[in-house]
């Protein structure tokens, strides 16, 4: 007996577009039924035997019609298809993907996400992308996130060029991450946290700093808001929580202390990069007792399952510690990045504060700032791994060339507030600048794919270093430590090197054009 027809495609017949919004599709072709009284150029059949490849660009191609839509809401024919293919009336419609897109995507950005500041423990992560329970299901915020910078690594470029509409959905997720179960507080904070990270990341990268800016301090709040900086604090009544905020309930095990824990500190990288960069103050006071740092050093993602803290271990003033060179145990990589930009940042700081007629009682105080800051300084310096260690993986080369170079930097800034009077000093800074360049020589930058886009600013800085040196050569004619043609390749090396990644950031691109703007200076004189 044959059944009776129910206006419904045989299973797997279905077109992308009704298949991807979960409604009926009568597989009409070459446009269905309801594609027809909509949007007929999202209709797509994959015939049952496409590719996966095959899938993507066939929803990529859909995606590119929405974003066209919604970069010219003008357009009444645009704007109308858009508003009958919407079964809501919402003023956000959320950006539906497939699965195999989003695994396309996660695919381009995992195994370079510790390099954007991802802190959530990996495995655990990993194994929540695939589940249904809304206790481990990653939020909304954390997935838009991750696709839009899986979107900016994205080898494919239809998939890249989809960047706008993954930006629109990540900012709207983010803005209504938090949740307002107190079951799920605290795992909604860490992913809210680590999305306003990548967003960071992302507007730093394209050049927008002050929208990236506006994110870290967002990321700031979160954390010292959820009392994420008095983690093991001695001080049992360290952080009693802000008024009309909900409390936090307790970690549960080491590794969500331990994503707290590193939540805190991969915050404070690029608040300290970043404000030091901008030469704005600082959104936390380290001095402040409401905002001092007590949570210990951080251990490296993955490692708080096996060497979690001891029970007992508690902690105070864990940043004025080391910057008076007390011995801690911050040995970990994440723990060095911190150690490094808070070097950086502070270096800065002290060279804004810098006055030729202070009194003999601010000398003295800047005088052992000075002194603590540098010996700080030469004291990372000596710790970090080679770059030329062949044993190392390559993302700890990539990471470790950020610190390194962060190092050097405030080396420079540091000496460069006494490099006029003091032949020391001045020899520093150009020993400094010296070891950036080899640190670049010393690395292939073809297994860098991207690049932090603080190190625009710290090559800026380096290259400054030179460009000083050949203009007194050139006005004075006197001998420089370094010869005229030395510093130029130096000059001409970086500039090379930055070229390759302002391809991917367009704040990069900004400084590069910087740089051979002083080039060009150069060769007027």
């Amino acid at each position: 007996m044959s059944k009776a027809p129910t206006g419904r495609s045989p299973k797997g017949t279905a077109c992308i577009n009704c298949r991807q919004r979960k409604i009926r599709c009568d597989g009409k072709r070459p446009v269905c039924g309801l594609c027809s009284t909509t949007l007929p150029s999202a209709c797509r059949y994959s015939d049952g035997s496409a590719s996966i490849d095959q899938l993507l660009q066939e929803e990529i191609a859909i995606l590119e019609t929405r974003l066209q839509q919604l970069e010219s809401p003008s357009d009444p024919s645009r704007t109308l298809a858009l508003r009958a293919a919407s079964s809501s009336s919402s003023v956000h419609r959320p950006l539906s993907i497939s699965l195999n897109m989003r695994q396309a995507l996660l695919r381009s950005f995992l195994p370079y996400s510790f390099e954007f500041g991802f802190f959530l423990e990996y495995s655990r992560f990993s194994s929540s992308l695939s589940s249904s329970s809304s206790q481990e299901k990653p939020f909304p915020s954390i997935l838009s996130a991750c696709q839009l910078i899986g979107a900016y690594l994205s080898p494919v470029n239809e998939l890249s060029a989809l960047q706008s509409a993954f930006l629109s959905q990540a900012l709207y997720d983010t803005s209504s991450g938090l949740s307002r179960n107190p079951a799920h507080l605290a795992r909604s904070i860490l992913h809210c946290v680590q999305a306003e990270i990548l967003l960071a990341q992302y507007f730093f990268i394209n050049g927008r700093t002050l929208e990236g800016k506006y994110r870290v301090s967002n990321a700031v709040s979160m954390v010292l808001g959820g009392g994420f900086h008095k983690i093991r604090s001695v001080d049992p009544y360290a952080f009693q929580g802000r008024a009309g905020t909900q409390s936090i309930p307790p970690p549960i095990g080491p590794e969500e202390e331990g994503e707290r824990v590193n939540a805190l500190w991969q915050v404070l990288i690029l608040n300290a990069c970043w404000t030091a960069a901008e030469g704005s103050p600082s959104n936390i006071a380290y001095e402040v007792p409401e905002s001092r740092i007590d949570t210990p050093w951080p251990l490296d993602s993955g490692s708080y399952s096996q060497s979690s803290f001891p029970e007992n271990i508690r902690s105070s003033r864990t940043i004025q510690n080391f910057l008076t060179n007390y011995p801690d145990n911050g040995k970990s990589l994440l723990a060095v990045h911190a150690k490094a930009a808070i070097l950086f940042e502070r270096a800065s700081l002290l060279q804004h504060q810098y006055r030729p007629n202070m009194n003999l009682a601010e000398a003295t105080r800047f005088q052992q700032t000075f002194n603590n800051l540098d010996k700080a300084i030469n004291n990372i310096a000596t710790i970090l791994p080679s770059l030329t260690d062949h044993n190392l993986p390559r993302n700890t080369i990539r990471r470790l060339l950020i610190v390194h170079t962060l190092c050097r930097v405030a080396s420079i800034l540091l000496h460069g507030i006494f490099e006029q009077q003091d032949p020391a000093s001045q020899a520093q800074v150009i020993i400094a600048a010296d070891s950036v360049v080899m640190l670049l020589r010393s690395v292939n930058l073809n297994d860098f794919p991207f690049i932090d886009p603080i190190m625009g600013h710290l090559w800026m800085n380096t290259i400054n270093v030179y460009i000083k040196e050949i203009k007194i050569h050139i006005a004075t004619g006197m001998p420089r430590r370094l010869s005229l043609k030395d510093m130029m390749d130096s000059v001409e090396f970086i500039v090379a090197t930055m070229q390759i990644f302002a391809q991917k950031s367009s704040f990069i691109e900004t400084q590069l054009k910087l740089a051979r703007q002083s080039m060009v200076n150069i060769s007027r004189q």
